[in-house]
């Protein structure tokens, strides 16, 4: 660990860095990949703070490899970001200090260590408009990227939404007689969607912008956001994000504030006029795509979670306020 942060720090800065003590702290609040704070000093008693993911999928928490794939390409993949579209000075992501890819399942990445408190922690929307405008922001800046900076991303096509349904599908017999009038329902107006989604204008996304993927960090001029854990990035609707980010208890006054601080801030960024009503019923069906997404997910693994009865209701919600005339 101390070579590889040492070759990285030193490429990094463009001088030789030797480490001379690390101090190794396993954070419990890991929940799939294994994370620990590095406390390290540099030659000369420089002290630097380090975070450490261990990207190994034979490597993840308990109770991640109950629900999670043995893929290396979605870890691969955030190391791929850190490398290719990141950047701290742009976007504010964490620097990527070091890393570790071969083939004796050392699987490392070595970021800038963002703190201890993430936006889940809080209730005030306003520092989640925070969030709702970097997305806004960093969608604008990464909608037009060559695609040789991009082609290691999965992309959201009429493929990935057909591939949708039919989990959904899958998990129907599971269901109870009430679950299972509603999903179907979802599902018949996805249906119908499917075409216009796979047609929407795709941007580097997050794919799992919540509360827990987005840390706070104080700024000179306030609050500002550190987005962390990019394993599910892909080429998608950047109104994706926004749905994750504004999903869950939120009232609709909330939910609307959230929706138009992600609107000004794109429309200020791309410079585009953008009409108001548009953009908010366009995001009905992201929100419909997302709640099916989740239940696919959660309805295999519904005990170890209430996230399947949350999108239960984000379900039902969407139908009720959206699809009632069909």
């Amino acid at each position: 660990m101390a070579e590889t942060l040492e070759q990285g720090l030193s490429r990094l800065r463009g001088r030789s860095v030797r480490i001379r003590e690390i101090r190794r702290e396993f954070l419990r609040s890991s929940s799939s990949f294994r994370t620990e704070r590095l406390h390290v000093v540099l030659d000369g008693g420089n002290p630097l703070r380090v975070f450490f993911k261990d990207l190994n999928p034979e490597h993840q928490m308990d109770k991640a490899r109950t629900v999670r794939e043995f893929s290396l390409a979605s870890s691969h993949r955030e190391l791929q970001m850190y490398q290719s579209v990141l950047s701290p000075a742009h976007f504010g992501t964490l620097h990527l200090y070091a890393s570790r890819w071969d083939d004796r399942g050392l699987y490392w990445i070595f970021l800038e260590d963002g703190g201890r408190t993430l936006l889940r922690s809080f209730a005030d929307v306003e520092r989640w408009t925070v969030a709702a405008r970097w997305a806004a922001r960093f969608h604008a800046a990464t909608r037009d990227l060559p695609e040789a900076q991009t082609s290691f991303l999965p992309r959201y096509d009429h493929s990935h939404y057909r591939e949708c349904a039919e989990r959904v599908r899958q998990i129907l017999p599971n269901l109870e007689a009430g679950e299972r009038r509603l999903v179907s329902g979802g599902l018949d107006c996805y249906a119908k969607c499917i075409d216009w989604l796979g047609a929407r204008p795709r941007t580097v996304i997050h794919g799992q912008f919540f509360g827990q993927n987005i840390m706070l960090r104080t700024g000179h001029a306030g609050p500002e956001v550190a987005v962390i854990d990019w394993e599910t990035a892909a080429l998608g609707p950047g109104s994706f994000d926004l749905v994750s980010l504004s999903s869950g208890k939120w009232t609709r006054q909330q939910r609307h504030a959230l929706q138009a601080a992600y609107f000004e801030a794109y429309q200020a960024e791309t410079r585009q006029p953008m009409d108001w009503e548009s953009f908010c019923r366009d995001l009905a069906p992201v929100v419909l795509y997302q709640s099916l997404k989740w239940l696919a997910w959660w309805g295999h693994h519904r005990r170890l979670s209430h996230k399947f009865s949350n999108f239960m209701k984000e379900l039902g919600t969407v139908l009720e306020e959206h699809f009632a005339t069909g």
